[in-house]
Parts: C-alpha cells; structure tokens; sequence
C-alpha cells in the first residue's frame, strides 16, 4: 500500500509539473517586450490590462501600478491603440478598473482611447468576455511574468492572437502568487483542453471600441 500511494503521489507531482511547463513553453514566443508591438501589431489592436487589487478603492496595488506602468510605456510607443482595464467593479465601494483608468489618466494618456471591462472578476472571465461580449480576437495582455503564461493559454483557448508583455514583478509576496499560479495553470489547462466547466462569465455590460472609452465610465450606464 505504501508503495502504491508513492506511485500515486509521484505520478500527481510528475503531471503538475508537466502541465506547468507545457503552459509556459507553449506561450513562451508570445511574450515580447512592449517596443516589439509594433512590429506584429496594428494601431487598432487594443492592450489589456488584468486588474491586481486597489487600495481604499483609491489607489492600484503595487503589482497593479506595475502593470498600469507596463501599459503606460507600451502607450508611449504604440499612442493609437486604445487600453482596456479588465477588474472587479463588484459595488460603488470596489471600482477596480475605475481607479486604473484614473492612474493612466493622471499620466497623460486620453481618457476616451481608456474603456472599461467591469466585470472582469477573474483571468478567465477577462479573456473569455474579451472575445465573446466585446468581439476582440487580437489583444496584447499586461501582466506579471509568472501569469502571462496562463493569460495567454486561455487567449489561444478563446481563439484569440495574443501577445503577452511582462511588468515588474513585486517581491515581498511574489513566492505565495507563484504558488497559487502553479494550481490556477492546471484549472485553466482544464478549461483549454479538457472541458473543465467554470462559472459562465457576465455576457452584458458589453462595448465597442469604434466609440469613446468615455462611455463605459459607469456601469450602470452598460446594462
């Protein structure tokens, strides 16, 4: 018998581990650096960036900042192409993509060319509504390194050509996010390739990118 579970546990750990690096060295060419994008991607190729955590539904988390930052230098090359904010705007009390809006804007970049997915409440949920509700099937996603590899996965999923950028990466709880990251591949892996069946994401609150990122300031204005 205890020969038995060692096999089974040994087989277990032998499959995370493969999952793990199949999903990263399948989406490792995807990932460039952000004064690469205009080589493969037209103006009208929209850069989203997966919401991290605000703070007092004031100010984004370091990891978030970091990413808002990623996107704000990918604007400066690319100035064209519109940004969506991809967050959890549960409540009045936790606007998620409202406060990424107000940082990028705070930097410079037009408010219009920002639009808002307020129901982003997951990697899968922003990808998912991404393709099916907004109707995007090219997108350069903004995220730590370690969750790139899953962002992009579901991208290709979805049927959608992805380019992933990496932000700076935040130290002091990179191990614990890691960690979580080696479980969360094998869920999404699940969804991709073995009709792993996950809530279904909101299907309204949907936009065009042909009109002004004004518009999807307020969600209720989206229902």
């Amino acid at each position: 018998m205890g020969k038995f579970l060692l096999t089974v546990v040994s087989l277990a750990a032998l499959a995370v581990i493969g999952i793990n690096l199949f999903v990263i060295l399948s989406t490792s060419s995807n990932v460039v650096d952000a004064n690469e994008i205009n080589q493969t991607m037209n103006d009208d190729v929209p850069i989203l960036v997966l919401g991290a955590g605000v703070v007092n539904n004031e100010y984004p988390s370091q990891i978030l900042a970091n990413r808002l930052d990623k996107a704000y230098e990918i604007h400066l090359e690319n100035p064209d192409n519109p940004l969506i904010m991809s967050g959890d705007h549960a409540d009045q009390y936790y606007n998620e993509v409202g406060v990424m809006k107000q940082y990028l804007v705070d930097k410079g970049v037009p408010s219009e060319q920002i639009y808002l997915d307020h129901a982003g409440y997951s990697t899968h949920a922003s990808l998912y509504r991404l393709k099916e509700v907004i109707g995007v099937d090219q997108v350069v996603i903004v995220t730590q390194g370690y969750h790139l590899p899953r962002a992009l996965l579901l991208a290709k999923g979805l049927g959608c050509e992805a380019l992933g950028v990496a932000a700076e990466e935040v130290n002091s709880t990179r191990f614990e996010r890691e960690f979580r990251e080696v479980f969360a591949r094998l869920k999404d892996f699940g969804i991709v390739y073995l009709g792993y069946e996950v809530d279904q994401p909101e299907m309204n609150l949907g936009f065009s990118l042909e009109h002004s990122g004004d518009l999807t300031d307020s969600k209720e204005e989206l229902n």
